[in-house]
């Protein structure tokens, strides 16, 4: 990226796809890392492949309750038959529960009872559901004329298969396979996976450090009196709100007026404590638009004015330190949409990759408009929709807020229509494509 340029190869500024490449290959990967327990890996950024350190199960068990048996010593002529006296009785020998496994020897026609989990022994290759078996409890007498006391056997009502219900050793993980990649984000069975395999400590990458702050003479915090053109500050709250969810360490900085000397010293000082400096508003062409000359100013421009609609006005650069170091800015814009939609479609990609994840650029999917959507051609048109999913497929509906001023258009609908830039008005039953919307802003 080089310094004090920025691209602006239309009108409208670089396109969204070109943007979204440029910043991934601007910015590098996470190099940080710790160790943390497993309750505090929660939505960390895995910084190491995992291997399985052994077998999973580690050991043939039971898939079901049941019996436990060799299919061998099944005599298929004496399945099911009513008489009593040529019926195959199996003599239970044994239990095998989960963590109990049976320890002694299983002679040839005897069984063992063995319960979800249990190990199976090895001379042992298949289990019967109990559903499947009729029990007896007889004397041992009856059958070899001694005075031992009652004996449980089962018969069974159809022949089981070799292997039936059975859980083979290795067949979920093997030695030494790849269980988990650099980059995953560790979730709940992330985790339990993670504790399956005994893995108590985890490697993860740092949390990226992320400043926010807002720029604007008309902002007020909210709980301050309202004057004649002021206008409450919204944006940061959801910037805040959203860098946490993406697992940063978030620094808030407040307010700063449009005045390039207070800016550039809040800028400078930002600079020193975060990876990631975030602001809002002043990136347009207005007077008192000053963060772009600023930026300039103090470190570089990669590139400035996207050409989508809402978020025009956005600016990617970074910020050099006293040390040298590179501190990230991304300039949103202040109206409350486009700063959402910027945020969604370039930032938390950008942040994805600086904490070592692979960033995941948002998917689309194709649908049909339900209603009229205006465009005029010339830019990238994100707009706010309603979908809905009916035997005929997915649609979409326009909100009708089409204001990039009103964040309640984003609150209205489910998903974003790209409306391609060569593209006029769309009318009813017309392909689209949308995009869900994303569990940031749920």
């Amino acid at each position: 990226m080089s310094d004090h340029t920025h691209t602006i190869p239309g009108p409208f500024g670089i396109a969204l796809a070109q943007a979204q490449q440029q910043l991934l290959d601007s910015l590098p990967t996470a190099e940080r890392t710790e160790q943390v327990t497993l309750a505090d890996a929660l939505e960390r950024v895995l910084a190491a492949d995992i291997y399985s350190p052994f077998p999973v199960p580690a050991a043939n068990n039971s898939a079901m309750d049941g019996f436990a048996l060799r299919s061998a010593d099944v005599c298929p002529e004496h399945l099911g038959d009513t008489d009593t006296t040529k019926v195959q009785l199996w003599p239970v020998v044994g239990q095998s529960l989960a963590g109990h496994p049976f320890r002694g020897e299983v002679p040839v026609g005897a069984c063992i009872r063995i319960t979800t989990g249990g190990v199976l022994p090895d001379a042992l290759n298949t289990v019967v559901m109990q559903e499947d078996v009729v029990r007896h409890h007889r004397a041992a007498s009856e059958l070899n004329g001694n005075d031992q006391a009652e004996q449980m056997y089962i018969s069974l009502s159809r022949a089981p298969t070799s292997g039936q219900f059975v859980r083979l050793r290795g067949s979920e993980l093997s030695t030494g396979q790849a269980v988990l990649k650099q980059g995953t984000v560790l979730g709940p069975l992330q985790l339990g996976l993670l504790a399956t395999l005994g893995i108590a400590i985890v490697p993860v990458f740092a949390k990226i450090r992320v400043g926010v702050l807002s720029t604007g003479d008309e902002l007020k915090q909210p709980g301050e009196a309202l004057q004649p053109g002021d206008l409450y500050d919204s944006n940061r709250v959801v910037l805040r709100a959203v860098l946490t969810r993406l697992g940063a360490t978030v620094t808030d900085f407040g307010w700063v007026a449009d005045d390039p000397v207070a800016m550039r010293a809040l800028f400078l000082q930002a600079a020193s404590t975060v990876d990631v400096l975030v602001c809002s508003g002043g990136v347009s062409v207005g007077d008192a638009d000053h963060t772009r000359a600023v930026l300039a100013e103090l470190g570089s421009i990669g590139f400035w004015q996207v050409a989508m609609k809402p978020g025009k006005p956005f600016a990617f650069g970074k910020i050099s330190d006293a040390a040298g170091q590179p501190c990230w800015f991304f300039g949103l814009p202040g109206n409350p949409v486009s700063a959402v939609v910027t945020c969604e479609q370039l930032l938390v990609p950008a942040l994805q990759r600086l904490q070592g994840q692979t960033a995941q650029i948002p998917q689309l999917w194709p649908a049909t408009a339900a209603s009229r959507f205006k465009k005029k051609p010339g830019r990238l048109d994100l707009q706010r929709a309603k979908l809905q999913v009916t035997a005929e497929g997915v649609t979409v509906s326009a909100v009708g807020l089409d204001s990039s001023a009103m964040l309640t258009s984003m609150l209205e609908g489910d998903a974003l229509v790209h409306l391609e830039l060569p593209r006029g008005d769309v009318s009813q039953g017309e392909s689209v494509w949308l995009q869900p919307k994303s569990p940031w802003w749920r």
